[in-house]
Protein backbone atom coordinates (compact mmCIF):
# COMPACT_ATOMS: atom_id res chain seq x y z
CA UNK A 1 0.00 0.00 0.00
CA UNK A 2 1.47 3.38 -0.69
CA UNK A 3 2.41 5.59 1.88
CA UNK A 4 0.43 8.25 1.16
CA UNK A 5 -3.02 6.06 0.92
CA UNK A 6 -1.87 4.66 4.46
CA UNK A 7 -1.40 7.89 5.94
CA UNK A 8 -4.68 9.05 4.84
CA UNK A 9 -6.69 5.94 6.21
CA UNK A 10 -5.00 5.84 9.11
CA UNK A 11 -5.58 9.71 9.81
CA UNK A 12 -9.09 9.00 9.36
CA UNK A 13 -9.31 5.95 11.74
CA UNK A 14 -7.90 8.15 14.37
CA UNK A 15 -9.82 11.56 14.14
CA UNK A 16 -12.96 9.44 14.06
CA UNK A 17 -11.84 7.48 17.16
CA UNK A 18 -10.90 10.70 18.74
CA UNK A 19 -13.88 12.08 17.94
CA UNK A 20 -16.47 8.80 18.94
CA UNK A 21 -14.37 8.86 21.75
CA UNK A 22 -14.14 12.83 23.52
CA UNK A 23 -17.75 12.70 22.61
CA UNK A 24 -18.61 9.45 24.58
CA UNK A 25 -16.79 11.38 27.88
CA UNK A 26 -19.10 14.52 27.70
CA UNK A 27 -15.96 16.39 26.09
CA UNK A 28 -17.60 19.88 24.44
CA UNK A 29 -13.98 21.82 24.62
CA UNK A 30 -13.07 22.67 21.30
CA UNK A 31 -9.37 22.69 22.70
CA UNK A 32 -9.30 19.16 23.53
CA UNK A 33 -10.65 17.66 20.28
CA UNK A 34 -8.34 20.37 18.13
CA UNK A 35 -5.26 19.29 20.21
CA UNK A 36 -6.18 15.51 19.41
CA UNK A 37 -6.25 16.20 16.29
CA UNK A 38 -2.60 18.07 15.72
CA UNK A 39 -1.31 15.32 18.02
CA UNK A 40 -2.53 12.36 15.67
CA UNK A 41 -1.80 14.67 12.61
CA UNK A 42 1.71 14.92 13.96
CA UNK A 43 2.30 11.93 14.46
CA UNK A 44 1.19 10.16 11.28
CA UNK A 45 3.08 12.74 9.48
CA UNK A 46 6.33 11.88 11.39
CA UNK A 47 6.14 7.91 11.17
CA UNK A 48 5.14 7.95 7.40
CA UNK A 49 6.38 10.45 5.98
CA UNK A 50 3.57 10.48 3.10
CA UNK A 51 4.25 12.87 0.11
CA UNK A 52 3.31 16.24 0.04
CA UNK A 53 3.10 18.37 -3.15
CA UNK A 54 3.67 21.54 -1.72
CA UNK A 55 3.80 23.01 1.44
CA UNK A 56 2.31 21.32 4.56
CA UNK A 57 -0.94 23.83 4.81
CA UNK A 58 -3.09 21.48 7.05
CA UNK A 59 -0.20 20.91 9.85
CA UNK A 60 0.06 24.65 9.93
CA UNK A 61 -3.26 25.69 10.39
CA UNK A 62 -3.68 23.00 13.40
CA UNK A 63 -0.12 24.05 14.93
CA UNK A 64 -2.14 27.03 14.51
CA UNK A 65 -5.20 26.16 16.74
CA UNK A 66 -3.42 24.38 19.01
CA UNK A 67 -0.80 27.42 20.09
CA UNK A 68 -4.23 29.62 20.44
CA UNK A 69 -5.80 26.67 22.72
CA UNK A 70 -2.89 26.39 24.74
CA UNK A 71 -2.60 30.12 25.33
CA UNK A 72 -5.79 30.36 26.20
CA UNK A 73 -5.65 27.35 28.85
CA UNK A 74 -2.55 29.00 30.19
CA UNK A 75 -4.25 32.83 30.47
CA UNK A 76 -7.14 30.62 32.13
CA UNK A 77 -5.01 29.78 34.74
CA UNK A 78 -3.32 32.17 35.64
CA UNK A 79 -6.23 34.11 36.20
CA UNK A 80 -5.87 36.76 32.58
CA UNK A 81 -9.35 36.21 31.42
CA UNK A 82 -10.89 38.08 34.14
Amino acid sequence: MERSLLANTLLALAVTATTWVLWSLGESRVDAYTSLYALEYTLIKALLRPRRVALDIPWLILLALFTVAVAYRIAGVLGWLG
